[in-house]
């Protein structure tokens, strides 16, 4: 028996549960102790203001990750996060850099996109938190901290358009895959980057009630889907993520493609849909609702156009 809990506070012990099975998983937090301390002590806060915030740090600490010299940490990370290493291409020992082991690749067939052209599916592998209807200009209150879709999404006039609607937030922690893809076929816009800072995403951080997701760096596409009307899909950078890579190429997408990659730290996806388009599963609204995120994985369904 699941316990409730309201869905704006913040986590009991970092629980999520896991949608192959229902049950609660307790989250292993990658340099959870750094990370409270930047967020809850004040010469840790001084240091997150002053340097490790700054896109320039970020970048430097990406490109230490892309080295070789990296490369010793990848075996305990694998073993600390107990990753499974069996869905992805190249084996443990065959990367170069630890960033190349972050971005790593799935091997064919571990993942399988709903078929169905009226289903939204997961764009990555995540812990997902749904929200339906969105009340206005405000996204939603996750964590204690509502999230404005003008700032989101860095237009007014397109936040109107997306009011009442639904979204899904989707967070990646440092043991997930994190290469993005397409949530469903259509005509992808070209990509656009909204600046700001890298603050941390994980649930430490956003237990503070920091402004963070409409804050963050972030990169903006649209999607114009036959089905599902537009949707908004954001990437939201995050502390020590060097950078956002988009692969895909704008103009026709389909469900499943990739989109791009985040390279090393945690990283969420956030997608927008216009208000009577797409309804969300039952059980990943039930779960928001008790408080929890969900794990999904890239390509399930999670969702479904309400014009049938």
């Amino acid at each position: 028996m699941i316990a409730r809990r309201r869905p704006d506070s913040p986590p009991a012990s970092l629980h999520y549960i896991d949608r192959r099975d229902g049950s609660l998983q307790t989250e292993v937090v990658l340099g959870d102790a750094m990370v409270r301390y930047v967020y809850g002590r004040l010469a840790g806060r001084l240091l997150r203001r002053s340097i490790l915030t700054r896109p320039w740090f970020s970048k430097a600490y990406g490109q230490w990750q892309s080295s070789g010299a990296s490369r010793p940490a990848i075996s305990k990370v694998i073993r600390d996060l107990c990753i499974a290493m069996d869905d992805f291409e190249v084996p443990a020992e065959g990367f170069a850099s630890f960033n190349d082991f972050f971005t790593r690749h799935l091997r064919p067939g571990a993942r399988c996109i709903d078929p169905d052209a009226k289903r939204l599916v997961a764009p990555a592998d995540g812990r997902a938190l749904v929200f339906s209807p969105l009340a206005g200009d405000t996204l939603l209150p996750v964590k204690g901290r509502s999230i404005s879709l003008t700032r989101l999404l860095g237009s007014a006039a397109e936040a109107q358009r997306f009011a009442g609607g639904s979204a899904v937030i989707v967070r990646l922690c440092p043991s997930d895959y994190h290469r993005y893809h397409f949530p469903c076929a259509g005509t992808a816009s070209s990509s656009h980057t909204l600046p700001g800072p890298l603050e941390s995403v994980n649930p430490v951080a956003l237990a503070r009630g920091r402004a963070i997701l409409d804050h963050n760096q972030r990169d903006r596409t649209w999607i114009d889907s036959e089905h599902l009307g537009r949707v908004a899909y954001v990437e939201v950078g995050a502390l020590c993520v060097g950078k956002i890579v988009q692969t895909f190429v704008p103009g026709p997408v389909k469900a499943g493609l990739e989109k791009g990659y985040f390279a090393f730290g945690g990283s969420t996806v956030i997608l927008v849909c216009e208000p009577g388009r797409v309804r969300f599963d039952e059980d990943l609204l039930t779960t928001t609702q008790r408080g929890y995120e969900t794990l999904v994985r890239m390509g399930e369904g999670i969702g479904r156009t309400t014009s049938d």
